[in-house]
């Protein structure tokens, strides 16, 4: 197919449709995501992910692949049409490079465009392209592969000047991701948080961290006999969320230590974690919870334990999707890689762990095969 203003050298064989999500700041604990990206691309599988390459971005089990990108779009955020970026159909900016996105005025004053970047998370699927249809909608393809991905790098080792103005423009910009296979999920009639997490090993929590569709709240009015621990089992959360989203729950009355409090002791008797005394108390941010800590010493804990009764009538927030939620048939979730993890993503302090590997070198490696 002769090139055309709509489309690259490679485009007649494009085999990937990929959906990235741009985030207002990539490394931010909680990213908010401001932009969906649409790319078609020609890639290629590479090899298999390792324990030993396994890092930022890329586990074990993970497909590595490269290509060249055909063409871009940019969808709005947010959707209430999880396929939208699978319609045949989109709106395609210039052809081999990543679409731009616009932001919104902010005061008065229009903000620069910008665009994706790596790292970057989303999904693909790999896969025929011309079985795509308007609108957008899960192709039957049985042989074709729907996956959760994740943008390594783009640009390769040139970057997006010097040769790389003269290469890229040819081919499209070069790709490198991370196919991550049996980490998205088809929602099916009858799915609810609680079933999905007990097939998958895994935890209402946990599903609502990698999917913020699930982070939606809704405000409810205690009742007589309400705790934090019965919110946060009826909603499928845990106390400590709570805690966040109601900032009222989070006074702090004092403990006077006696002899053989540790934090982990203090975090027990009051119900609580060592990462919330730490919070509480950053004086202790260093401090082993297993160590003893000084007679007298004055630490601050939450003033409301999760077993305490609330006060009838106080507004709180809680998730708005229950774990018992009936979940729409036909959509589709993220599912936790698949490996153990803990439930508040908690650091011992007094455990020794091994630096990963880093993903520069993860990265180096990938150049050196393109």
């Amino acid at each position: 197919m002769a090139p055309t203003p709509s489309s690259s050298p490679l485009q007649f064989v494009a085999n990937v449709r990929l959906l990235l999500r741009q985030a207002d700041f990539p490394t931010a604990r909680e990213p908010l995501t401001v932009a969906r990206h649409v790319l078609e691309c020609f890639i290629q599988q590479t090899r298999l992910i390792s324990s030993r390459d396994n890092g930022p971005g890329i586990d074990t089990g993970d497909i590595l692949c490269e290509g060249y990108l055909c063409r871009a779009a940019v969808l709005p955020q947010p959707t209430i049409d999880v396929w939208d970026w699978l319609a045949a159909e989109q709106e395609w900016q210039q052809p081999g490079l990543r679409a731009e996105f616009q932001p919104p005025a902010t005061g008065g004053v229009l903000q620069p465009p910008s665009t994706v970047h790596a790292p970057a998370d989303g999904a693909c699927w790999l896969g025929d392209l011309s079985l795509l249809t308007n609108p957008g909608a899960l192709p039957h393809a049985p042989r074709a592969m729907f996956a959760a991905a994740s943008l390594l790098m783009v640009g390769d080792a040139y970057g997006p000047g010097g040769i790389g103005a003269l290469v890229q423009p040819e081919l499209g910009e070069k790709v490198t991701f991370a196919l991550k296979p049996n980490r998205v999920y088809v929602l099916r009639s009858g799915d609810t948080l609680n079933l999905i997490a007990a097939r998958f090993g895994t935890t209402v929590p946990t599903l609502r961290r990698v999917n913020t569709d699930l982070q939606k709240l809704q405000t409810i009015v205690t009742v007589v006999g309400d705790t934090l621990n019965f919110l946060a089992g009826t909603y499928g959360t845990t106390v400590d969320t709570l805690r966040k989203h109601n900032p009222e729950l989070l006074r702090a009355d004092g403990h006077t230590v006696v002899s053989g409090d540790t934090i982990a002791s203090i975090a027990a008797a009051y119900d609580t974690t060592n990462r919330t005394i730490r919070k509480y108390n950053p004086v202790l941010a260093e401090t082993p919870s297993s160590e003893p800590l000084p007679l007298g010493m004055g630490v601050a804990v939450p003033a409301i334990r999760p077993s305490s009764p609330l006060d009838p009538g106080q507004a709180l927030q809680v998730p708005s999707v229950t774990p018992s939620t009936l979940l729409p048939a036909g959509g589709w979730i993220y599912l936790p890689k698949p490996r153990a993890t803990t439930a508040t993503g908690e650091i011992d302090l007094d455990e020794e762990i091994s630096p990963p590997a880093t993903a520069d070198a993860l990265l180096d490696q990938a150049a050196e095969m393109l």
